[in-house]
Formats: C-alpha cells, structure tokens, sequence
C-alpha cells in the first residue's frame, strides 16, 4: 500500500508564507511517501504553488512529479459545478493526475443538492473518461456516508467513486467507522484524519489533531478500507490547526444524537489551543504561525510513522 498526504497537510506552513510545492515534493520524497493530493482551492491555486492557468508551471510539476515517480492527485470542487469539474478534470490530466477529489456543498435541501451533483456528474463523465481521470466525491461535512453512497450506486460509473474522509462524518452526527464500510468499496482515493470533539465558548467543534491521538477509531478503519476498498494508496490529511462546528451548513434534517457529555470543555479558544487544539490560525501573529508550522511537520512525521505502523 503506497503513502501519500493531501496537501492541505500543509496549510499552517501555507498561512505562515513558509509553503512552496517543489520544497513540499522533496520533504515528501525524504520521508518515503509516493504521491499527493494537490488541493487548488483558493488564490494562486493555493497549494500548486502557481496559478491553475499557467501551462508552463503546469509542466514544470507534472515534471517534478514524473522525476521523483509520484502518483498525484488534484483536490478541486464543487461538484454540482459541471463547467467547474471540467476545469478541473483538464488540469488534472495536464498534471499526470489520475484523480481528481471534488465536494458536494450543500444547497438549500439534501434531495436538490444531490440531484445537482447527478446531473453535473453525467455532464462530465464523458470528458473523465476520455482524460482518463476518475472523480472522487468526498464526504465533506455537508451529506453523510450513506448519502454520498446512494448517489454513487445511482451513478454506478466506473470513473465515479468517493474519497472516503475518516473524519467528515462526525461533522454530520455520524460514526466514522460505519462511514468508512459504507464508502470503502467505492473510494478512490482517502483522507485519514483523526478528530477530537471539544467545547468551547459553549459551542461543540470537531478539532484536528495527529493520528491516534483523537476520538476517531483508526485501526478499525484502516482494516475496513484495507479489507473493502481497491485502493493501494492511502493519503493522510493533517488538520491540525483546523476545527469545524457540527453540522456547518444547518441541515435542519439532521440531529445530534446527544449532548456530547463528557468531552473537554474551554471558556476560549485560546485556552483550548493551550491544551493543543487550535481552532483557527487568522488571530495568529507571524512568529505563531511558524512555530505552529514547524509543530505540524513533527505531527506529519508522527502521522506517517502512526500509519505505517498500523500497516505493517
């Protein structure tokens, strides 16, 4: 099974001005890993490090890529955009990507967004096929597993499939591990996050932290993806330094199984972030924000190190 990360892995060195794509290739490459997930959401392309028009930057990474023998992949969005996704499936291909991640978003009811998302995905499928880049939906804190299931059964194209994100049901009152079992058989590609639930200020946040280290039950869910999928890569995502409120887009259809007792409580975010969880970088001064970044690199090490322990 090859390792590999997403690159929003990166994203405090990136808020810190310390993030650069070639210099994030060779880290990788020191570390053993054999591919990416280059998230382009965002100014500049975000973390391809250049704008997605530029053709020569475009080929200047598809060629770093090639040299060091890399997989890739391009993490865009959002899906029910048909125009958007076909972009996106361009640069993927002009990349050497052979998978492009995508999001849902959530819109007004669960029945209209999925049914959006149906009709783009048989707008584009022609176009997939003929790049030779398969879509994969992630469960993205707006539908749950079993949503995001249903619509691929519907669908039920060989170059339409999930990436399965260990985390993102939490978000949407569910078990990850039920998430992982109902996603694996289709997923593409992953996102192996761990999460920790806390409150603060009164409000519950599902906040990243490094593997093993959260509320989520990883070795089951390796074994199921492990067990169930047809992958042979598995990309971590650490989000640490990210946190998201349950339930972000107020689906009124959906509710809480409890009340969450017994999770850790803070009065501020700034006594949660003593204790390790750090809920947003934005209020960070710039010698934080690279002690921050500096941290997450130790963690990744400690990601990669967790995982392949866990594989064997």
């Amino acid at each position: 099974m090859r390792l590999g990360l997403d690159s929003f892995s990166f994203h405090i060195a990136l808020a810190a001005g310390d993030y650069d794509l070639f210099r994030a290739l060779d880290w990788m490459e020191a570390q053993g890993l054999a591919g990416l997930q280059i998230n382009i959401n965002g100014p500049r392309g975000r973390f391809l490090s250049g704008e997605p028009t530029d053709t020569a930057h475009l080929r200047r990474v598809r060629q770093a890529l090639a040299q060091k023998g890399f997989f890739a992949e391009i993490g865009g969005g959002h899906a029910t955009d048909a125009a958007l996704v076909a972009r996106q499936l361009e640069l993927a291909a002009a990349i050497g990507a052979d998978v492009l991640r995508t999001v849902i978003g959530f819109h007004e009811t669960i029945q209209a967004t999925i049914e959006q998302t149906r009709i783009a995905m048989e707008t584009v499928l022609p176009l997939a096929r003929r790049l030779g880049v398969r879509i994969a939906i992630e469960n993205h804190e707006d539908v749950t597993a079993a949503e995001l299931r249903q619509l691929l059964d519907a669908l039920d194209d060989p170059f339409i499939g999930a990436c399965l994100d260990t985390g993102n049901d939490l978000v949407v009152y569910g078990d990850p591990l039920t998430a992982a079992r109902e996603l694996a058989p289709r997923a593409f590609t992953t996102h192996l996050k761990d999460h920790r639930l806390a409150r603060v200020a009164g409000t519950v946040y599902s906040i990243g932290v490094p593997l093993g280290t959260g509320d989520i039950d990883l070795p089951p869910i390796i074994a199921a993806i492990r067990q169930q999928s047809p992958l042979d890569r598995l990309l971590i995502q650490d989000t640490t330094g990210y946190a998201s409120v349950l339930n972000p887009f107020k689906r009124a259809d959906l509710r809480p199984p409890h009340a969450y007792p017994g999770i850790p409580a803070f009065a501020t975010p700034a006594e949660a972030a003593q204790a390790g969880l750090t809920l947003r970088l934005d209020d960070l001064p710039p010698a934080a924000l690279s002690a921050l970044a500096q941290q997450q690199e130790a963690n990744l090490n400690g990601d990669i190190a967790y995982l392949r322990r866990l594989l064997g």
